[in-house]
């Protein structure tokens, strides 16, 4: 038997906020001159308008001036707009509402759960067997919104545990089948870019992406397999297949050519072993965001990326 065993598996499970100018003159009546009056009386024959017809607010096509209450209804509204303004502001900032201004930074403190699901189909794309992994992770997260945008900080914990299962990498002889036991556990720093689109005051559609590493630590396990002596066994599945206790036992198909015997611990990629060390985290996700009040903040989160499928919850006190 000459199992090749390549970092594949561990790939595939770590694989989861614009907002009178013009008064009326008084004719003054002067003392003119005799030579004034003279050259006054010449003119009498050229009519001119009789100046209290110009001052007869009736006479046509002199302007009607605003009566003084439509002036001062106008001048309440502008008033007023601007108080309603800042009454607005003003709940926003001392109130409950959950309204936020822009412009305005706000910062949140709480905490997350992931539920990662790294599915068998990504598994098999490295390797062949395995089976589905459900991934559990939380830990505390930092937020910093502003105009309809925030960044998620999060120091988050998982552990990728699997029951002994069969396993191969896909090049790997059919009769090269080992029991594969996960112990990994990952601690991660990730960060998620989020847009909101408002569906409502208190309602939010969530978009956007995370980035970050974790940190693999926790044993791999690997045990030599055979077909067994009695039942049923599948080469292609590796279902059926036994762990080997040593050499030759059960079968001869328990080959020497390496010591994957007695609980034996892959080393991680330091000590030349296929573990990794590092992981990264990448995804694509989106999700609900809502906030009912001022100092509270819940999320459902959805997404996508090395780590395969994953579900999250999020709750911060606004601070």
């Amino acid at each position: 038997m000459t199992p090749r065993f390549t970092s594949a598996l561990i790939f595939a499970l770590s694989v989861g906020a614009t907002l009178l100018p013009s008064p009326a003159h008084a004719a003054g009546t002067k003392a003119k001159k005799p030579d004034a009056a003279k050259a006054d009386a010449a003119k009498t024959d050229d009519p001119k308008p009789d100046s209290s017809a110009a001052a007869d607010p009736d006479a046509p096509g002199t302007p009607t001036p605003a009566p003084a209450d439509d002036a001062a209804a106008s001048s309440d509204e502008k008033e007023k707009a601007p108080s309603a303004d800042a009454g607005a502001v003003a709940d926003a900032e001392a109130g409950s509402s959950p309204v936020e201004l822009p412009g305005k930074t706000y910062y949140g403190v709480g905490l997350r759960y992931r539920a990662v699901i790294v599915p068998k189909f990504m598994i098999n794309l490295f390797g062949a067997g395995g089976r589905t992994v459900l991934a559990n992770g939380f830990g505390p997260e930092f937020t910093i919104r502003k105009n309809a945008f925030e960044y998620n900080f999060s120091a988050w914990y998982a552990s990728y545990a699997m029951d002994p299962t069969p396993f191969k990498a896909k090049s790997d002889p059919a009769d090269a089948w080992e029991i594969v036991e996960s112990k990994l556990k990952i601690l991660y720093l990730t960060a998620d870019f989020m847009w909101s689109q408002d569906l409502a005051p208190e309602f939010a559609f969530n978009y956007g992406v995370g980035a970050g590493f974790g940190f693999v630590f926790g044993d791999l396990k690997r045990t030599q397999a055979s077909r067994p002596t009695s039942g049923s066994s599948n080469d292609s599945t590796g279902a059926g297949y036994v762990p080997c206790a040593a050499p030759g036992n059960p079968s001869a198909q328990c080959g020497t050519d390496n010591n994957h015997y007695g609980g034996y611990t892959e080393p991680s990629w330091a000590n030349g072993g296929s573990k990794p060390v590092i992981f990264p985290w990448l995804t694509l996700q989106t999700g609900l965001r809502y906030k009912p009040h001022r100092n509270f903040i819940a999320r459902l989160d959805a997404g996508f990326g090395t780590s395969g499928f994953f579900l999250g919850l999020g709750a911060d006190y606004g601070l």
